[in-house]
């Protein structure tokens, strides 16, 4: 059963400039530092997009470097001018193959490190990914996964959910959860998997296993005129990840067949409107919120033997 169509588009396209916000600068040197990037010249980004992951990460790898990028999504497999430009500046070969996480289109031990972002989170069978990407791994190579728990966010308070009622908030948390268990029953991902997933390379027997929050928070305060404030306004206004009253979401209550139907036209029913609100204060100046996340970066390393 195919997603509905505001689903399938890669992430590039719901998230837009939004997605070069993500990462403090000072939080990735520390992170190089640790997991000994510079002692790594050869990368895979699984599930690359339109590369920010690699593109963030290849400037802290040894040199050449020898970057390659695989996408399922035939647009992204294809490149462009700009990105090709951006690797050569940084000394790195680069390369983009389509294919998939389950299967990727490479030999075994090809790289030193293997990475995503935000990629097995929309996965059907995580663990078959987690294991292509230790198949293409060198042995003592790194493996690096970004993942997040996206259900805490319906428990973030802002100045327009400060005074929620309890009933209110369990709602939002009641309609978060169904959206998430239908998404992961429908088999198109589980968008809180970032909890597992140190779990999931345990049982894939890495060893030095790892584990970091990412410190970044888009704090959103008027005047609001900073590029990544902007770029958040503009992606909540897109109507995409982030707004609870996407209509799309029925696609996700149906997997459960009638059991959630009623409530799903008593929440859309109870609550219409709600984002509007939200749009209104942020044209007025009234809206404020410290724009926490909860995003996990799990490395671990393939045994040499």
């Amino acid at each position: 059963m195919p997603e509905p169509s505001i689903k399938t588009p890669h992430s590039e396209n719901q998230f837009a400039d939004y997605r070069n916000f993500w990462w403090n600068k000072g939080f990735i040197d520390l992170m190089a530092k640790r997991i000994k990037l510079s002692k790594h010249t050869s990368l895979l980004d699984v599930g690359c997009g339109q590369c920010h992951w690699s593109k963030i990460l290849t400037p802290y790898l040894g040199k050449p470097a020898y970057v390659v990028g695989v996408d399922k999504d035939p647009t992204w497999a294809k490149g462009s001018a700009e990105l090709k430009r951006f690797f050569k500046d940084q000394a790195a070969w680069f390369e983009l193959y389509q294919g998939d996480a389950m299967n990727l289109p490479f030999e075994d031990a090809s790289f030193d490190i293997v990475t995503c972002q935000t990629v097995l989170i929309h996965v059907g069978n995580p663990t078959k990914a987690v294991e292509e990407m230790k198949r293409v791994l060198k042995p003592g190579g790194t493996i690096l996964c970004v993942e997040p728990n996206n259900r805490i966010q319906s428990l973030l308070r802002t100045s327009e959910s400060e005074n929620t009622s309890i009933d209110e908030m369990v709602d939002h948390v009641k309609y978060a959860l169904i959206v998430e268990q239908g998404k992961k029953r429908l088999g198109f991902g589980d968008n809180s998997l970032g909890d597992l997933l140190p779990g999931m390379l345990s049982k894939q027997g890495f060893e030095k296993i790892d584990v970091r929050l990412s410190d970044k928070a888009i704090v959103m305060v008027p005047p609001y005129d900073t590029q990544e404030q902007m770029a958040t306004a503009k992606h909540w206004k897109k109507g995409n990840a982030g707004d609870a009253m996407n209509n799309s979401d029925l696609f996700y209550f149906e997997a459960f067949g009638d059991k959630y139907l009623s409530f799903y036209g008593e929440y859309h029913q109870k609550y219409e409107g709600h984002s509007e609100r939200i749009f209104e204060a942020l044209k007025n100046n009234d809206f404020h919120s410290a724009g926490g996340a909860l995003m996990y970066l799990v490395s671990g390393k393939k045994p040499i033997h």
